[in-house]
């Protein structure tokens, strides 16, 4: 097992996250769809909370034990490093996957943000 792995693990506990985390905004958002302008508000909002949360979870994954992550938990067979090198290892591939999914969900916020101006604009 090398980083390449254990980053594609990563990628993947993040993205598997991000995917219900999108699974509850778009609820929230059906669920307010009979006004437009209000629906995009309620999706920039709950994006911009994502970002947060992955921002803060990227910014605390390399000191978080890597025996309670997702990551130790999908390696069949850890790589025979020490402790400390391991923790390395799974804390900076997961601070990677948590930071690049946050600037995601930002750029989201930010296009959700426009187009409920937009909105806002030309219904009113």
């Amino acid at each position: 097992m090398d980083y390449e792995a254990i980053r594609r693990f990563a990628e993947l506990s993040v993205r598997r996250g991000c995917g219900f985390a999108a699974i509850a905004i778009g609820s929230a958002m059906v669920g307010a769809a009979s006004q437009p302008g209000i629906c995009f508000r309620v999706g920039a909002g709950f994006a911009m909370l994502t970002a947060i949360v992955l921002y803060w979870r990227g910014r605390r994954a390399p000191t978080r034990n890597f025996r309670r992550t997702e990551v130790w938990l999908m390696m069949d067979d850890p790589p025979a490093v020490s402790r400390e090198r391991l923790q390395a290892m799974i804390g900076s591939a997961l601070a990677e996957a948590y930071l690049a999914h946050a600037w995601i969900a930002a750029w989201i916020t930010l296009l959700m943000c426009a187009i409920a101006a937009v909105m806002a604009v030309t219904i009113a």
